[in-house]
């Protein structure tokens, strides 16, 4: 078990594989660690691992595992606010250019994580008209990847017209996703329900939490109680970039795993399938990033002219900051121009003032992701912020 990620994360690898075999793997598990580091990729290999009927050794051809191969499960379900678009546009021009297994299976897994967001355990309620639609789109798109993985491919022409016809199904999903806020109350009771259901014909039942720490009171009191005491064969893996910021209640009942960076060996052997050539990536977020189809030495010179701008009490004409914010809408690029703009505060603003400007940073972008606040309107206004703060 584990043989693949193992060569990424060895420490977290030997950890979970110990404490399946010996039977000690808690209910209730958080991932914490950079993005990109591969908790999301872990938590499914857990899953598959305790759903697989021989043992969990990979490969393996029993039914479970060979669902778990396309992400066709009933017994995942998945809360995430991650981009899902960068990942889903490389796989997309990786297949493009490749059009063989890996690439294919690829496009599979990546577009089904986030299908998985549409499992039928979250609708069960009463919904929105936007939901039920989105909902609607999910099934529609699921269908395309079943014809999709049968489909005789066998030139560059194929590939672009099957990628082609993908896009166009997504585009409706895309656009839902940004609508999408942190797990919500709802989300949390649909999910309770769901866990204690005694007709499961799967066994065990897994959900996949992301991004806990900015989550409402309401959720998080919620889900507390579902923690406590998860029912018979639920498992938990909660996902977070910060897990410090995630209420101490729920921390004292979770066992937790720390994942560290890639390291470039780590991060080279990982994109070795994808026949890059000679081009090199730091990390897998730039990797994905740019192949999603963000310019990240452009998102880059725009968070230092917005530092610059800050740093000599300058203040950009409305005209600029219109255009910077149109170039950075264009390229969806908000929360990398804002990771950039901290980088570049670390580097010339003087440690008292970089902490006040950094704690601001953060809370504004929280707060705006937990009340789905506008991106634009959001980096704008901090924007003048911290021209007063400075």
């Amino acid at each position: 078990m584990f043989e693949v990620l193992r060569e990424y994360q060895q420490g977290v690898a030997d950890q979970l594989q110990d404490q399946i075999a010996s039977g000690t793997l808690s209910q209730v598990n958080l991932f914490g660690g950079s993005r990109y580091s591969l908790r999301m990729s872990f938590a499914l290999e857990t899953a598959r691992v305790l759903s697989c009927n021989q043992g969990g050794d990979d490969p393996c051809s029993c039914n479970s595992c060979r669902k778990f191969r396309n992400l066709t499960v009933s017994n995942v379900v998945i809360i995430s606010q991650r981009d899902h678009r960068s990942v889903i546009e490389t796989s997309l021009s990786t297949f493009e250019r490749l059009y063989n297994d890996f690439s294919r299976q690829f496009v599979i897994q990546s577009i089904r994580r986030m299908l998985l967001q549409y499992h039928p355990a979250l609708f069960s309620g009463t919904q929105t008209q936007s939901q039920n639609a989105a909902a609607a789109l999910a099934g529609q798109v699921n269908e395309l990847l079943v014809d999709f993985a049968r489909m005789e491919i066998g030139n560059a022409s194929q590939a672009k017209k099957a990628a082609k016809e993908i896009r166009s199904a997504l585009k409706g999903l895309f656009t839902a996703a940004k609508k999408n806020t942190t797990v919500t109350i709802s989300q949390v009771r649909a999910l309770e329900h769901w866990s204690g259901q005694t007709s499961m014909g799967d066994g065990k039942r897994f959900i996949i939490l992301e991004a806990m720490e900015m989550t409402n009171s309401s959720a998080r009191n919620s889900l507390l109680k579902m923690l406590e005491e998860p029912a018979k064969d639920t498992y938990y893996f909660l996902i977070s970039e910060y897990p410090n910021r995630i209420m101490q209640t729920i921390l004292s009942r979770v066992r937790r795993y720390a994942f560290p960076p890639l390291s470039p060996e780590a991060v080279a052997t990982y994109l070795q399938p994808f026949y890059l050539q000679e081009k090199q990536y730091d990390s897998l977020e730039s990797f994905f990033l740019e192949g999603g189809g963000m310019d990240l030495s452009r998102a880059t010179q725009i968070a230092e002219l917005f530092v610059a701008s800050i740093q000599e009490q300058r203040y950009l004409q409305s005209s600029e900051i219109a255009s910077l914010l149109k170039e950075i809408d264009d390229m969806q690029g908000y929360e990398f121009v804002l990771k950039a703009m901290l980088e570049s505060l670390r580097r010339v603003m003087p440690s008292r003032s970089l902490l006040s400007l950094s704690s601001l940073v953060n809370t504004t972008y929280n707060r705006a992701q937990l009340y789905n606040q506008n991106n634009r309107l959001m980096l704008e206004s901090l924007y003048y912020q911290m021209m007063e703060e400075a």
